[in-house]
């Protein structure tokens, strides 16, 4: 006898509402609150040359700037709602969009300093191989290697008679 299995039944997720224009600004103020937080440690460490704790910082850097675009892609598609915000919802909107920039500008110095380093260090590295690498393939590049005759190194006496 052959039985038949029945499909799983299909949960039915919630629809959420479209979230609202404050709603919205909420969340960009807050996710711009803790990108400039996050930025503000990266940049800490950067300028301490702990370069080694900037990748988890890295991390949770790009997922809040990921967040941060999504909200405002949202806002944007709404933006007759955005003359309707409160007045003081505009005023925490604009004062973390401006701090988010200049904590977004020094983080960037601070990043362009360490990578500006960096390179002059692979520079300075790359030129001392080269160098070396030159200086070895010009010693037999087109004429025999030297020919040196052996010579006395060095004399042993033996003294017990």
């Amino acid at each position: 006898m052959t039985t038949l299995l029945r499909p799983p039944a299909q949960r039915q997720t919630p629809i959420e509402p479209p979230a609202t224009p404050e709603t919205i600004v909420r969340a960009i103020a807050g996710l711009a609150a803790r990108l400039s937080e996050v930025m503000i440690k990266e940049t800490a460490l950067v300028l301490s040359g702990r370069a080694g704790d900037i990748a988890a910082l890295a991390r949770e850097k790009g997922e809040l700037a990921r967040a941060y675009a999504g909200r405002w892609g949202q806002l944007k598609s709404n933006r007759p709602a955005l003359v309707e915000l409160p007045p003081p919802l505009r005023d925490l909107l604009q004062y973390q969009v401006g701090r988010l920039s200049a904590v977004a500008a020094e983080n960037e110095r601070a990043l362009r300093l360490m990578q500006n380093a960096t390179d002059r260090v692979l520079g300075i590295v790359t030129r001392a191989i080269r160098q070396h690498y030159a200086a070895g393939a010009a010693y037999t590049r087109g004429k025999p290697p030297v020919r040196r005759t052996p010579g006395v190194l060095g004399v042993a006496l033996d003294r017990r008679l």
